[in-house]
């Protein structure tokens, strides 16, 4: 019989918890282009790239910041997967670039590259007419080289 109450009384606290529902609402104005996007506070768009043809890679960073952004400047960094969680740097294969403006470019090559997967790591920073400076790192897909 103690056994009946104690499994309806687990019973009854599991379906309260579930019942229990809780709304929440959340204002957003971040530049949305085909589905979901980050919210940046001074990015319009930032995208980074990775072209892999033989063992020579191609990266592209580009960036686009709003239209009070006065400066842009991206690092570029080509990494190789080394395994679980793990990426390493690629020796020779970072990249720098700053533009006075809101936008930038940048498409650099590495040959070379021994078998394995890679990614491009591109890190913005934008700042704004207030002096204002916001930091964006984002990732390209995977390519692998044979």
């Amino acid at each position: 019989m103690k056994l009946r109450k104690y499994f309806a009384l687990i019973l009854s606290a599991i379906l309260l918890c579930t019942s229990v529902s809780t709304s929440a609402f959340a204002e957003t104005t971040s530049y949305i282009q085909n589905g979901i996007s980050p919210y940046y506070q001074n990015a319009m768009e930032v995208e980074s790239y990775l072209y892999i043809s033989s063992n020579s890679a191609e990266c592209t960073s580009m960036g686009t910041g709003l239209g009070n952004v006065v400066q842009i400047s991206v690092e570029q960094t080509l990494q190789k997967f080394w395994g679980l969680w793990i990426w390493n740097d690629v020796d020779g294969a970072s990249w720098s670039a700053t533009e006075n403006g809101n936008a930038i470019a940048i498409t650099r090559t590495k040959s070379g590259l021994a078998s394995g997967k890679y990614r491009v790591k591109s890190v913005f920073k934008l700042t704004n007419s207030d002096g204002e400076t916001e930091t964006i790192t984002i990732y390209s897909t995977t390519e692998k080289v044979e």
